[in-house]
């Protein structure tokens, strides 16, 4: 199983770097779509031993609603720059 932690950092790094809202779209659907990386580690957790589930489960969680945090910030900040910038040519 891979580690959520790693693709919890690459998603952050990717997020962060972004520079508009169809290739944060983009990141969203790579990470937490239906065929996203998040969604495949999910996928794996009935092949850990019984007792591993639960732990392991939580960290997917935990990194999936980190993304999902990332994103939405990034996309509000993408929003505010562009309304910023549409204001400051209206002058």
């Amino acid at each position: 199983m891979s580690d959520p932690a790693a693709l919890l950092e690459e998603a952050s790094k990717a997020i962060s770097a972004s520079s508009d809202e169809k290739s944060l779209e983009a990141l969203r659907v790579q990470y937490l779509g239906k065929k996203g990386s998040l969604t495949a580690l999910l996928k794996t957790l009935g092949t850990l031993p019984a007792e591993e589930r639960p732990a392991a489960g939580g960290r997917i969680n935990q990194a999936k609603q980190e993304i999902q945090q990332a994103i939405e910030s990034r996309q509000r900040e993408l929003i505010e720059a562009a309304c910023n910038l549409s204001s400051n040519q209206k002058k």
